[in-house]
Protein backbone atom coordinates (compact mmCIF):
# COMPACT_ATOMS: atom_id res chain seq x y z
CA UNK A 1 0.00 0.00 0.00
CA UNK A 2 3.07 2.50 0.90
CA UNK A 3 4.34 1.96 -2.70
CA UNK A 4 0.98 2.32 -4.28
CA UNK A 5 0.41 5.72 -2.53
CA UNK A 6 4.44 6.79 -3.01
CA UNK A 7 3.53 5.68 -7.28
CA UNK A 8 0.53 7.87 -7.65
CA UNK A 9 2.18 10.80 -5.80
CA UNK A 10 5.03 10.60 -7.97
CA UNK A 11 2.49 10.16 -10.81
CA UNK A 12 0.61 13.15 -9.89
CA UNK A 13 4.08 15.05 -9.25
CA UNK A 14 4.66 14.37 -13.19
CA UNK A 15 1.24 15.26 -14.37
CA UNK A 16 1.45 18.76 -12.73
CA UNK A 17 5.22 18.97 -14.57
CA UNK A 18 4.07 18.16 -17.78
CA UNK A 19 1.09 20.71 -17.36
CA UNK A 20 3.70 23.08 -16.57
CA UNK A 21 5.72 22.31 -18.93
CA UNK A 22 2.87 22.76 -21.97
CA UNK A 23 1.65 26.16 -20.38
CA UNK A 24 5.09 27.07 -20.49
CA UNK A 25 5.35 26.16 -24.21
CA UNK A 26 2.20 27.39 -25.34
CA UNK A 27 3.22 30.76 -24.04
CA UNK A 28 6.27 31.02 -25.78
CA UNK A 29 4.72 29.87 -28.48
CA UNK A 30 2.16 32.48 -28.95
CA UNK A 31 5.04 35.34 -27.65
CA UNK A 32 6.29 33.77 -30.74
CA UNK A 33 3.62 34.25 -33.42
CA UNK A 34 3.00 37.79 -31.77
CA UNK A 35 7.15 38.92 -32.68
CA UNK A 36 6.44 37.46 -36.08
CA UNK A 37 3.28 38.73 -37.29
CA UNK A 38 4.49 42.49 -35.69
CA UNK A 39 8.07 41.56 -37.36
CA UNK A 40 6.16 40.55 -41.02
CA UNK A 41 3.57 43.78 -40.31
CA UNK A 42 6.53 46.19 -40.07
CA UNK A 43 8.76 44.52 -42.89
CA UNK A 44 6.22 43.60 -45.17
CA UNK A 45 5.47 47.00 -44.80
CA UNK A 46 8.94 48.51 -45.55
CA UNK A 47 9.03 46.23 -48.71
CA UNK A 48 5.80 47.94 -49.66
CA UNK A 49 6.45 51.27 -48.97
CA UNK A 50 9.51 51.23 -50.92
CA UNK A 51 8.85 49.22 -53.89
CA UNK A 52 5.07 49.66 -54.41
CA UNK A 53 3.85 53.16 -52.37
CA UNK A 54 6.75 55.05 -53.67
CA UNK A 55 6.46 54.29 -57.68
CA UNK A 56 2.40 54.43 -57.52
CA UNK A 57 3.09 57.75 -55.59
CA UNK A 58 5.46 59.16 -58.18
CA UNK A 59 2.82 58.30 -61.27
CA UNK A 60 0.33 60.30 -59.32
CA UNK A 61 0.02 63.19 -57.54
CA UNK A 62 -2.89 61.92 -55.53
CA UNK A 63 -1.55 64.10 -51.88
CA UNK A 64 -5.48 62.73 -50.39
CA UNK A 65 -3.78 59.14 -50.76
CA UNK A 66 -0.70 59.66 -49.39
CA UNK A 67 -1.80 61.24 -46.17
CA UNK A 68 -4.92 58.75 -45.54
CA UNK A 69 -2.12 55.71 -46.36
CA UNK A 70 0.19 57.22 -44.06
CA UNK A 71 -2.62 57.78 -41.56
CA UNK A 72 -3.52 54.14 -41.14
CA UNK A 73 -0.25 52.85 -41.97
CA UNK A 74 0.99 54.84 -38.92
CA UNK A 75 -1.21 52.51 -36.29
CA UNK A 76 0.19 49.41 -37.77
CA UNK A 77 3.65 50.81 -37.01
CA UNK A 78 2.74 52.01 -33.52
CA UNK A 79 1.20 48.52 -33.02
CA UNK A 80 3.84 46.38 -34.62
CA UNK A 81 6.44 47.98 -32.85
CA UNK A 82 4.65 47.79 -29.57
CA UNK A 83 4.27 44.29 -30.25
CA UNK A 84 7.97 43.42 -31.26
CA UNK A 85 9.30 45.66 -28.33
CA UNK A 86 7.16 43.40 -25.72
CA UNK A 87 7.63 39.77 -26.73
CA UNK A 88 10.95 40.25 -28.18
CA UNK A 89 11.95 41.57 -24.65
CA UNK A 90 10.00 38.85 -22.84
CA UNK A 91 11.57 36.09 -25.59
CA UNK A 92 15.20 37.07 -24.73
CA UNK A 93 14.46 36.73 -21.32
CA UNK A 94 12.67 33.34 -21.17
CA UNK A 95 16.27 32.58 -23.31
CA UNK A 96 18.51 33.86 -21.74
CA UNK A 97 16.97 32.31 -17.94
CA UNK A 98 17.04 29.12 -19.95
CA UNK A 99 19.51 28.59 -22.01
CA UNK A 100 23.93 29.29 -21.68
CA UNK A 101 24.60 31.70 -24.64
CA UNK A 102 28.12 32.71 -26.20
CA UNK A 103 28.77 35.88 -25.99
CA UNK A 104 28.94 36.49 -30.27
CA UNK A 105 24.63 36.58 -29.24
CA UNK A 106 24.87 39.29 -26.90
CA UNK A 107 26.23 41.14 -29.26
CA UNK A 108 23.96 40.33 -31.99
CA UNK A 109 20.98 40.72 -29.77
CA UNK A 110 22.41 44.16 -29.25
CA UNK A 111 22.95 45.17 -33.02
CA UNK A 112 19.46 44.06 -33.90
CA UNK A 113 18.20 45.87 -30.89
CA UNK A 114 19.79 49.19 -32.27
CA UNK A 115 19.05 48.61 -35.48
CA UNK A 116 15.10 47.63 -34.71
CA UNK A 117 14.78 50.74 -32.90
CA UNK A 118 16.17 52.22 -36.07
CA UNK A 119 13.54 50.91 -38.56
CA UNK A 120 10.87 52.36 -35.27
CA UNK A 121 11.87 55.49 -35.63
CA UNK A 122 11.51 55.81 -39.67
CA UNK A 123 8.56 53.90 -39.93
CA UNK A 124 7.32 55.72 -38.00
CA UNK A 125 8.50 59.09 -38.87
CA UNK A 126 7.60 58.29 -42.59
CA UNK A 127 4.12 58.09 -41.53
CA UNK A 128 4.15 60.71 -39.14
CA UNK A 129 2.56 64.31 -39.15
CA UNK A 130 5.32 65.85 -37.86
CA UNK A 131 7.77 68.56 -39.56
CA UNK A 132 10.48 66.18 -39.30
CA UNK A 133 8.42 63.50 -40.53
CA UNK A 134 7.70 66.32 -43.72
CA UNK A 135 11.22 66.98 -43.94
CA UNK A 136 11.96 63.60 -44.31
CA UNK A 137 9.60 62.50 -46.77
CA UNK A 138 11.05 65.91 -49.02
CA UNK A 139 14.03 62.57 -49.46
CA UNK A 140 11.35 59.86 -49.18
CA UNK A 141 12.47 57.43 -51.78
CA UNK A 142 16.36 57.66 -49.95
CA UNK A 143 14.72 57.12 -46.23
CA UNK A 144 12.51 54.53 -47.58
CA UNK A 145 15.44 52.29 -49.10
CA UNK A 146 17.78 52.82 -46.07
CA UNK A 147 14.35 51.64 -43.86
CA UNK A 148 14.18 48.41 -46.24
CA UNK A 149 17.73 47.55 -45.33
CA UNK A 150 17.93 47.87 -42.02
CA UNK A 151 14.45 45.99 -41.71
CA UNK A 152 16.00 42.83 -44.22
CA UNK A 153 19.20 42.82 -41.90
CA UNK A 154 17.54 42.70 -38.89
CA UNK A 155 15.70 39.50 -40.38
CA UNK A 156 18.98 38.37 -41.37
CA UNK A 157 20.39 38.81 -37.85
CA UNK A 158 17.19 37.62 -36.14
CA UNK A 159 17.88 34.33 -38.35
CA UNK A 160 21.57 34.04 -37.38
CA UNK A 161 20.42 34.37 -34.11
CA UNK A 162 18.10 31.72 -34.22
CA UNK A 163 21.27 28.99 -35.04
CA UNK A 164 23.42 30.58 -32.60
CA UNK A 165 24.51 27.51 -30.27
CA UNK A 166 22.57 27.09 -26.90
CA UNK A 167 23.38 25.07 -24.07
CA UNK A 168 20.80 24.37 -21.88
CA UNK A 169 21.43 25.56 -18.24
CA UNK A 170 21.18 23.20 -15.73
CA UNK A 171 18.73 22.74 -13.28
CA UNK A 172 19.94 23.09 -9.21
CA UNK A 173 17.10 21.06 -8.33
CA UNK A 174 17.03 17.42 -9.77
CA UNK A 175 13.62 15.51 -10.22
CA UNK A 176 14.09 13.30 -7.10
CA UNK A 177 14.37 16.70 -5.29
CA UNK A 178 11.54 18.48 -6.24
CA UNK A 179 9.31 15.31 -5.21
CA UNK A 180 7.79 14.43 -1.89
CA UNK A 181 7.33 10.62 -1.12
CA UNK A 182 4.97 10.28 1.47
Amino acid sequence: MFAFGATIGTFASIQIKIRRFLIMISAELVLRWIHIIGAITLVGGAIVMRCAYLPAMAESAAADFASAFRRRWSKLVMISSGLLLISGFVSFFLLVKQYELPSQYHMLFFIKFLLVFAVFFLSAALSGRSKLAEKLRKKEKTWLTINLILALTVVCLAGLMKTTERTPKTSQATYSDSTTVL
